[in-house]
Formats: C-alpha cells, structure tokens, sequence
C-alpha cells in the first residue's frame, strides 16, 4: 500500500486517544494482533478494525467501535461484568504459568523443533492476554456509570467523590508489595542482620521486572539500583517503620471510610448497587494486575527471544523491535526477518497500525514526521487538561517529564513532576516536586500513594499529560479539581 493512500485511510479514522505508554514493538504487535480472540473468549461482540500504537505518539483506537463497546457493557448488567472478570483472571493467570515455566528452561539447550514449540506456546497465550488490554478501562467505565446512576445523591459531583471512596479496593498490587519488601530490606539493612543479601537477592527475583516494564528488559532493576534507593531513603531521613505503618494506616483509613459511607447511604448488602461496587473493586485491581502480568511474562521469556536471535546472528538489543510474527520467522530460518537498516528506522520510530484489518509497521523520519502531524497537532493546542485525584491540593510551578530514571536529575526542588506512570526509583525526584500528574493510574497506583504519604498534590489519569505538556511549560495544578492549567508555555 502506497504512503498516500495509508495516510488518507489514516485521517478518514475517528480516532480517539487512549493512553501513552513506551512499549516496544513486540508487546505492540500482541495486542494489535489480540482482537479477534476477544469475542470468542469472552462471547462478547466486538473486534476493532482501527488501532494504532506508538511509544512516541500514544495509543488510538477508534471512537465508534470504543462507544459500541461501551454501550454493550451498559446494556449488559452485572452478568457481563462478572463473565469478563472470569475469562480475564483464567487467560491472564495461564499466560502467567507460560512464561513461569520459560523462565525456568535452558533455552540453550533446546533443539530448534523445541525452541519453535515453546515460542508457539508463548504467541498463542499471550494473543489471548493481550485481548483484555483495551476492552478492561471502558467495562471500568461502564460500571462506575452504572454505580453513579444508583447512587442516592443529586450532584453529580457529589457522586464522583463518594465513588471514589466506595471502589477502593482492598486487593493490594505488586507495586505495594513492593514497597513493603522494600520497607523491610531497609530494616535489615539498618541493623546488618545477615539475611539481607539473601532477602535483597529475593526482591530481585520478585520484583526486578518492575523496572522492565513495556518490554524494556535493559532497565530491570539491578542489585546496585535497590543499594542506591536505599541509601536515598536513609539520606532522606526516613524510617521504615513508620513507612510501613503509614501503608496499614492508608489502607485503613480508606477501608473504613468506604464501609461508613456504605451505611451513611444505606446500601443494602443485596442491592445491585452493592454488587456492582464489588464488582468495581476487584476491576481496579485487576487494570493494573493484568498489565502487570502481561509485561513480567515478557520479562520471564526474554532469554527464549534472545536464544532465537543468538541463532540467527541477530543482535540481543533488536528482538524488542521485531512482531512476534518476525520472531517466528527467524526461529524457523536462523535468518534476519528484517534488514539492518529497517531496524535502524525501527530503533529511530515505530507504530503498528491495524487499518480496516490489515497490520502495518510504520518505521523511521519519514512516518514520524507525517503521523506526528496528524496526531499532535491537536493536542498541543491544548490549554488545560484534566484527570482523576489522587491526592487534594494546588501547586504552581515548571513541568518536568520523567520517562524513566535518567530523566530524574531533571527535577528540581518545586518541579511539577509528570509522568506516563511513576514507579519506586522516582521517589527521589517526587520528593523535590511540588506536585505530580501522570497519564495513567488509579487510585492504588504509585503516584497516588506517594501523593498522599507526601501530602503532595497529585492529578492521575489525564491520558495525555505526556503529550500537551513539555518540559518548562508553567502550569498551576489544581488537584482540588483534577485540572492541570497551562500559564506559559
């Protein structure tokens, strides 16, 4: 298909913006491949036609077959709510065993024949995955619609605050167990006991992927990145104790507020109000659980990807920029699937694009250039931008934004710190900031509860916060009212 031709099919697209996330091309080409599992995993129907994906330009879909989507768990009820959890939990969990039992194999030592199976096995769970990638945030939406329907309040307002209480979930994610081993290392740590390397070498194994979100395997966390983040938290003055304390009184806090407004409203144990409050719980925790789990398989596979370039001379660092479909072309010949100069354009820019069906790689300048003026254009003009709160609060001051750990020198003392998402190793850098706002997040994400040990303002949620802002903008955050105002750009 001709350049011209791919970009007026582009524009003719209703595209609506979802997220902005800096995953490789390999997770990318699961996804955009996932869709049509998705129906007959789940009985639900829908397969998009239109989907676009790039770490430089976020992630789009179209807003006709987002808003069937969403009217179909609208129509639904709690059945469809409850059916998808289940088939979600099951292939996400199944994917998870996959990847377990790869990284337990010596990929080395397998024939070709082995290696093409495993690798088979991997593709087939993951397609399966990765098809509750998208739908998951709109059934979210969809039941806190339904909830604020229900809700015996007038202000909508009113309803959004009380919601936000009633959904928290109990159900703690990675990222706080994270925090609480990472609380307890530095207890060891103080007093020199002698299983600390043994623990720290257990944190490792548990929680390194971490760092090696979106398929990012280099930036796994290391030994020395966990030395260095304590050693912060020491300098910082901190003491875990009271860290981990101050996780329980959170928690706490949030629980019994949920369940004194449940009185205070009166809603009945046996009401569908009360059930699709469960329901919304469990679906908080099960947004970030699922991409959690879909980027550690990926992490805990890396060395069955890297095996297959080892054996056809194709560099380690270039199979994050092949679709799976490339691997197993290379595991089949022990040939490149690519030329080294595609994947010079790759390692410059890449998109995959699902156009009426038909997968495209969009790759170097060029597609840069012209997709960026297609894309962007409209978002830059933006003056504000809005999100979730996750932490109350106003604070003026100059955008930073934060990628990943060698953007964190970039933050100085009174910096509005913005982010796709926040992890541990930003902590350093939160603490000089004023204020946070992230693209993604939910109210148990790192970000919020940072924010609010911090009592720090913080706005989660806004999208495209990556995208408006810029490094030097000067905004004033509003977290009293989830708004992110530019003064100067």
């Amino acid at each position: 298909m001709k350049i011209k031709n791919i970009l007026e099919k582009i524009k003719k697209v209703d595209w609506q913006y979802l997220v902005s996330r800096k995953e490789r091309l390999l997770f990318i080409s699961f996804t955009n491949h996932s869709y049509n599992y998705f129906s007959k995993l789940t009985g639900i129907s829908w397969r998009p036609k239109f989907a676009l994906r790039s770490p430089d330009l976020g992630y789009f879909l179209s807003t006709k077959e987002l808003d069937k989507l969403y009217s179909i768990f609208l129509k639904g009820g709690i059945k469809i709510f409850l059916n998808l959890r289940r088939s979600l939990i099951f292939y996400v969990k199944s994917f998870d065993k996959i990847a377990q039992k790869i990284e337990k194999t010596n990929c080395s030592n397998l024939t070709q024949r082995q290696l093409i199976s495993l690798l088979n096995e991997y593709i087939q769970a993951a397609l399966r995955a990765h098809c509750f990638l998208d739908p998951m945030p709109i059934a979210d939406r969809a039941i806190s619609q339904k909830i604020i329907e229900l809700l015996p309040l007038t202000s909508t307002e009113e309803k959004q605050r009380v919601l936000n209480v009633l959904i928290f979930p109990s159900k703690e994610n990675a990222h706080l167990k994270e925090k609480r081993s990472f609380y307890n290392l530095v207890k060891l740590y103080k007093t020199k006991d002698k299983n600390f390397d043994r623990l720290l070498t257990l944190h490792l194994r548990n929680f390194a992927w971490i760092g090696a979100r979106w398929y990012h395997w280099e930036n796994s966390w290391q030994k020395k990145d966990i030395l260095i983040r304590l050693k912060d938290f020491l300098k910082a003055g901190k003491n875990p104790v009271c860290e981990l304390k101050n996780l329980e009184r959170i928690k706490k806090e949030k629980v019994d507020a949920a369940r004194k407004l449940m009185k205070i409203l009166h809603i009945d144990r046996f009401s569908q109000l009360y059930k699709l409050i469960q329901v919304a719980r469990e679906y908080i925790f099960l947004k970030l659980w699922r991409t959690d789990i879909l980027y550690r398989a990926g992490f805990r596979a890396r060395n069955l990807f890297y095996e297959i370039a080892k054996r056809a001379n194709f560099p380690k660092d270039g199979v994050v920029y092949l679709t799976f479909k490339e691997i197993l072309v290379m595991a089949r010949t022990k040939k490149w699937p690519i030329s080294s100069k595609m994947l010079r354009e790759r390692k410059i820019f890449y998109a995959g694009l699902l156009l009426n069906n038909q997968y495209l790689i969009l790759a170097g300048n060029k597609w840069k250039r012209k997709l960026i003026s297609i894309f962007q254009s409209q978002q830059k003009q933006l003056k504000q931008i809005q999100g979730d709160i996750a932490s109350a609060g106003r604070a003026k001051g100059v955008v930073k934004i934060v990628y990943d750990v060698s953007d964190l020198n970039k933050v100085k003392q009174g910096d509005i710190l913005v982010a796709v998402m926040t992890f541990p190793p930003f902590v350093p850098a939160m603490e000089k900031a004023s204020a946070f706002v992230t693209d993604e997040g939910g109210i148990l994400c790192h970000a919020a509860i940072i924010a609010r040990e911090m009592k720090k303002p913080c706005i989660i949620g806004t999208k495209i916060a990556t995208k408006v802002l810029k490094d030097g903008d000067l905004v004033e955050v509003d977290a009293n009212r989830g708004v992110v105002k530019i003064l100067k750009s």
